[in-house]
């Protein structure tokens, strides 16, 4: 079997470190005993813990600290609000399981922010990376030569239609959610840009900066998790910062714009 330039055998293989798989999802409901409300109670939550990785969330009721059982999470209370609370509580485990069932069955990257959402029915729709790139050029089309030039938009189409011939050798899969975007994909498809595409360094960088300002979109909307590992607003992206910052850059990737622009037609 022959391989693709620019994209090795183990590139090839879907990220296994990605994948959050059935049965390793944790749900806690405790208090915080050092928050008293005014009616002299304490705030419940809740979290998600997902293979180390965890979130949470008040559920907007709280108990007497006195009648709080950590162990089970539950209300040691005997009257009519305890018992509505407990089965409250039931209510939200329950549904945050059968949250993550149904995302499992959607295979998409689980996350305990992405379960609490769809669990308070806030923000439940997972977008992807390719989707929110063509809304984007959509959106830029409308605004054509009033905030964006033609050759800005035809270079994200670009960016775009190289997304779609790497997304799928890396992940196996048509698209991703940002959640599932790593800086091994980047290097990637950084490679695959060299190699298949035959694009020049200057050229390779303003791709990344089309990708960049996608993610920075990503986390403006907190659709994406602020990773250290991905580029984050306001800093320069680990993809292409070692070629700007290389003051041993060799001359011809300096002055080769040209030669970028005509095989980046």
């Amino acid at each position: 079997m022959n391989q693709q330039p620019g994209l090795t055998k183990k590139d090839v293989k879907p990220i296994k470190t990605n994948v959050m798989r059935q049965g390793t999802m944790n749900i806690l409901f405790f208090v915080l005993k050092t928050k008293l409300l005014k009616n002299g109670e304490v705030p419940i939550l809740m979290r998600v813990t997902i293979n180390g990785q965890y979130d949470e969330v008040r559920i907007q009721r709280s108990v007497p600290l006195k009648q709080w059982n950590a162990a089970k999470g539950r209300s040691t209370g005997k009257g009519r609000e305890a018992n509505e609370l407990n089965e409250h509580l039931t209510e939200l485990h329950s549904l945050a399981l059968q949250k993550h069932k149904e995302l499992m069955l959607e295979q998409a990257y689980i996350t305990p922010r992405l379960i609490l959402k769809r669990v308070f029915g806030k923000d439940t729709e997972l977008r992807t990376l390719l989707n929110t790139m063509q809304e984007e050029i959509e959106n830029m089309r409308k605004v054509v030569n009033i905030d964006y030039s033609p050759i800005t938009i035809n270079r994200y189409v670009n960016v775009l239609n190289k997304l779609k011939a790497a997304v799928p050798r890396f992940y196996g899969k048509e698209d991703i959610t940002f959640f599932e975007l790593t800086t091994d994909f980047i290097k990637s498809f950084d490679t695959f840009l060299k190699t298949e595409a035959g694009l020049c360094r200057n050229t390779i960088i303003r791709y990344m900066k089309c990708l960049k300002r996608i993610v920075n979109m990503a986390l403006a909307k907190d659709v994406q998790p602020k990773n250290e590992q991905l580029p984050q607003r306001n800093s320069r992206p680990v993809w292409y910062k070692q070629e700007l910052d290389n003051p041993r850059r060799p001359p011809h990737l300096r002055n080769d714009h040209r030669a970028c622009q005509q095989r980046a037609a």
